[in-house]
């Protein structure tokens, strides 16, 4: 068994094809703080294949040099912003389902959940999670089962495998 570039292996399996039946995912982020964790979004997204990335917040609150070096090359490649925007339906838009990756009283397994086809995905920040301003405008909100003695996962994991996991579903249909 030899060592195969993704490039190479992915040019040949064309998972872009999904985007044929299903709408592009577009994810969103609540105050994130670390120029890390928006550079690993932004990577994210455009490994998923996204619409775009917004961040709730004020740009001029984060290094941009640092997000460009954490998103390499995706920085390029998808559309992402910052955005003042309160109202969550003003930014995605109608059709769209809103789904929360959040802990909350209200939330269901994101394995046992059916993820909507036209989504889009939000995150909260690092420290502080989702407000419940925002949380209340989501069509549904969903967890991520962590069964390690660390608790939380961070929060561009935690939107990797919520993407991923919509991938899944997406495929399965």
């Amino acid at each position: 068994m030899a060592y195969l570039k993704s490039n190479d292996l992915f040019g040949k399996l064309s998972p872009e094809r999904l985007y044929e039946h299903v709408p592009r995912p577009l994810l969103i982020a609540d105050h994130l703080m670390t120029p890390d964790n928006i550079g690993a979004m932004i990577r994210l997204a455009d490994n998923i294949g996204a619409l775009e990335v917004c961040f709730l917040g004020n740009e001029d609150d984060h290094r941009l040099s640092k997000i460009r070096r954490a998103a390499a090359s995706s920085r390029d490649n998808i559309r992402w912003y910052f955005s003042e925007e309160t109202h969550l339906r003003n930014i995605v838009g109608q059709g769209k389902a809103i789904v929360a990756i959040e802990t909350s009283d209200n939330a269901t397994c994101i394995y046992d959940t059916p993820l909507p086809q036209n989504v889009a995905f939000i995150v909260g920040s690092e420290s502080q999670g989702l407000s419940e301003d925002l949380l209340a405008q989501c069509d549904k909100v969903v967890y991520i089962p962590v069964p390690g003695p660390t608790r939380s996962l961070n929060v561009s994991h935690a939107a990797a495998v919520a993407l991923f996991e919509w991938q899944r579903q997406m495929l399965a249909k």
